[in-house]
């Protein structure tokens, strides 16, 4: 299936197609056997619709509604969600980090990851994951019953001018913010800016496919270190929260985890100010040019 926008077809029917689409999506990932990769993929579904929608959000009336909608549904499962994440940032990001230091041995590196994942275990069994499931999937049916008739105003580049204004512009403030007071959660912001804009990109890849391809790239690198700067955030937050190792392994654990987290907001910052350079009224003038230009002259 095709997720992105054809700037020669009604923007409505575009959208209905796509948000159709990805909530059908994700109720066939709901019949996985594996449930935990079911939840993993559920949610990004859900987050893509709520992505899609905000790009329209000027022209549907409903727009709070359904973004509200499918935020709850995905928030049914966020801490079995949570829980299998930092399982994986242990394993893609703690470890080499903690390796590099020299500080834990195996056998206590297998400790440490023994205690998460009876964690996330426990946390399965105790929030019922199948009932869960089964409630995410009546959600996502009553979403799509109400897809055909979303009723969206407006075709053309003016139904996605003031989305695309308004998610570009969030990531250029909230970027200032990040650096201006690099708290946790003002970089976790950021980042949720960085992804909505990345996917609006995607969305919009038909207007001029080279171009829209090098900035996603660009965002994709960008997500993806903020995105590990948040997970080593949320590993200290929620191990130094729950006590769950012993102290000198948490403040060795920390000592490196603070190391690794100043890199990845250095390294973030340059792609950022390119990414973010142009005035939101310039970027999308640029936008609408290219999706005017494809309309004129392009064919199928």
């Amino acid at each position: 299936m095709d997720y992105t926008l054809d700037p020669r077809e009604p923007v409505a029917a575009e959208t209905k197609r796509i948000v159709g689409s990805l909530v059908d999506d994700g109720l066939d990932h709901l019949a996985m056997d594996d449930r935990h990769e079911a939840v993993h993929e559920v949610r990004k579904r859900c987050k893509e619709v709520r992505a899609t929608l905000r790009l329209v959000r000027g022209v549907l009336p409903t727009y709070s509604d359904e973004n509200a909608h499918y935020r709850d549904a995905a928030r049914r499962i966020s801490h079995i969600r949570d829980a299998q994440a930092l399982v994986e940032t242990f394993d893609d990001h703690v470890v080499p980090t903690v390796e590099a230091h020299d500080r834990l041995d195996g056998d206590r590196l297998g400790e440490v990851r023994a205690t998460l994942v009876d964690r996330h275990d426990a946390l399965a069994a105790e929030e019922d994951l199948d009932a869960r499931l089964d409630a995410v999937e009546r959600d996502l049916r009553e979403g799509r019953e109400r897809v055909d008739s979303l009723p969206i105003a407006t075709d053309g580049f003016d139904a996605v001018a003031g989305g695309l204004r308004k998610s570009y512009r969030r990531g250029r403030e909230r970027m200032a913010d990040a650096y201006a007071d690099p708290s946790t959660e003002a970089f976790h912001e950021w980042r949720k800016r960085i992804k909505y804009h990345r996917y609006h990109c995607y969305l919009l890849r038909p207007i001029w496919d080279e171009p829209m391809k090098a900035r996603r790239d660009q965002l994709k690198e960008l997500s993806d270190l903020t995105g590990d700067e948040h997970d080593l955030a949320v590993f200290c937050e929620t191990m130094d929260e729950e006590e769950l190792f012993d102290v000198e392994t948490r403040e060795i654990l920390d000592t490196a985890i603070a190391g690794r987290r100043s890199e990845l907001r250095r390294a973030s910052r340059p792609i950022g100010e390119r990414v973010f350079a142009e005035d939101p009224d310039e970027l999308v003038a640029r936008m609408r040019g290219y999706w005017l230009a494809t309309v004129e002259y392009d064919s199928e």
